[in-house]
């Protein structure tokens, strides 16, 4: 099964966000029913391995928090041409903090471990250079800040590819504690 850790956005937050998901040509935009900041890619895990991690998962422990969306950015930062938009997290912090509690029960993230962790929302992929639409896209939304909302919980998700993109089902939630 293809499976990642997730902490999903408010219906309110993601109303939010799907107000800044248009204008920009090249942009194949992610399913605004979808949206949610990955604290881990699993990749493929083996059927026989998902109890497991089901079990593993419940044992991290944090509190609960708060978080909002600020800005809008591109990835790769330094290198042309951008592949993925996004909107970024603030603060920053806890969702590192809960990232690092999961990864600590998990052992460490090979993706992370190459790249560093950066929280963000993912708006829309490219496959083609998105200039110059893109410069005046992220100026005009440079000033983008979403509700702020309590994060209460994270989700173990299972991701099918299929003709008209992936589709995410939750196999598991995980509350986290209250202030």
């Amino acid at each position: 099964m293809r499976m990642f850790i997730a902490i999903d956005l408010p219906a309110a937050v993601a109303a939010e966000v799907r107000a800044v998901c248009k204008g920009l040509p090249a942009a194949h935009w992610c399913n605004p029913e979808q949206l949610h900041l990955t604290l881990r890619f699993m990749g493929a895990v083996p059927e026989e391995q998902v109890e497991k991690l089901r079990a593993d998962l419940a044992t991290v422990m944090g509190p609960a928090f708060t978080l909002g969306l600020r800005g809008v950015g591109v990835f790769p930062r330094r290198r042309r041409p951008a592949r993925v938009l996004w909107a970024g997290v603030t603060p920053e912090e806890p969702a590192c903090a809960l990232k690092d509690a999961i990864d600590r029960v998990l052992g460490p993230d090979p993706e992370a471990t190459e790249r560093g962790f950066s929280p963000h929302l993912t708006l829309a992929r490219f496959r083609d250079d998105p200039e110059p639409a893109l410069a005046h896209y992220l100026g005009e939304r440079a000033g983008f800040a979403s509700a702020v909302w309590t994060v209460d919980v994270f989700r173990l998700y299972k991701s099918t590819i299929g003709h008209d993109g992936a589709v995410h089902e939750v196999v598991q939630s995980y509350p986290l504690a209250a202030h």
